[in-house]
């Protein structure tokens, strides 16, 4: 007889497994691989493995896009993190999408099946649009002025990272609609619509938070300014934001709107 445990313990070995070896690869910290474990465990539980493949398509693309990137531009003119993903970053974009399979297993429904959908849409549309705008060959410009900003800094868009954001979150739209949806009902559909709007809704919002509320800093030495409170241990003096709303603190709030929209438009079929 099948123990009832049985499905906890393969969520826990596949995912302690992956979390070694990305952290043996450096893609993760310690801190980064037992968030990174957490998450996966649920989303791995609750939602099997049609859930989890959606969430690993995300982490194993945005480490993709994130080595590419930095092999052909100056790490040092890229202002977000970079290398190993810590804890913050995990959750910043996993959380919520671990909390909405928690909530499916708690009888959420298909209202909780399109919030996972859509926080893994919004993390993917941002983390393509961030990466793959970094290789564009024209410069970005800020989303809320349009004037020229640094390459990598948050609030920037490029043609080039607004069009891999579109398709980070239609091929994650299309893989929900491929595991969780009912071809039988027109209304799978509509959700996954709303699936792909709200995560590119969560990835321009990001890049305005990023341009208006997000805190940065001047770098004297650079004489620019930039995403790191502090340089060579010295307190950088803060010119634009809140110094406390960092790049992960960004990516989480925009997470949550794009969730908070297709939850709220998913009740119009539900």
């Amino acid at each position: 007889m099948r123990s009832p445990f049985t499905p906890l313990l393969i969520a826990i070995g596949v995912n302690l497994a992956l979390a070694v070896i990305a952290w043996l690869w450096r893609l993760l910290t310690i801190t980064g691989a037992l968030m990174a474990i957490l998450v996966g465990v649920v989303v791995f539980y609750f939602l099997g493995l049609g859930g989890w493949i959606l969430l690993f398509l995300f982490f194993l693309t945005a480490n993709i896009l994130g080595r590419l990137s930095r092999s052909v531009v100056d790490a040092s003119m890229i202002q977000k993190k970079g290398g190993r993903r810590d804890w913050a970053q995990v959750a910043a974009n996993g959380i919520l999408a671990g909390g909405a399979a928690l909530y499916y297993g708690l009888g959420g429904g298909v209202l909780a099946l399109v919030m996972f959908g859509s926080s893994v849409a919004a993390a993917t549309a941002d983390t393509w649009a961030s990466e793959a705008g970094i290789l564009s060959k024209i410069p970005p410009v800020s989303i809320r002025t349009f004037t020229p900003v640094p390459k990598g800094m948050s609030g920037g868009i490029t043609w080039l990272g607004t069009f891999s954001s579109l398709l980070g979150s239609v091929i994650i739209a299309m893989g929900w609609y491929a595991t969780f949806g009912d071809y039988r009902e027109h209304k799978w559909l509509f959700l996954a619509s709303i699936i792909a709007f709200a995560g590119i809704v969560g990835s321009l919002a990001d890049s305005f938070l990023g341009a208006t509320v997000q805190g940065h800093y001047w770098d004297a030495v650079n004489k620019r300014p930039c995403e790191h409170e502090e340089l060579n241990g010295v307190k950088l003096e803060l010119c634009r934001g809140i110094r406390w709303i960092d790049n992960d603190v960004v990516n989480f709030l925009s997470n949550a709107i794009a969730v908070a929209l297709a939850g709220g438009l998913s009740l119009l079929f539900l």
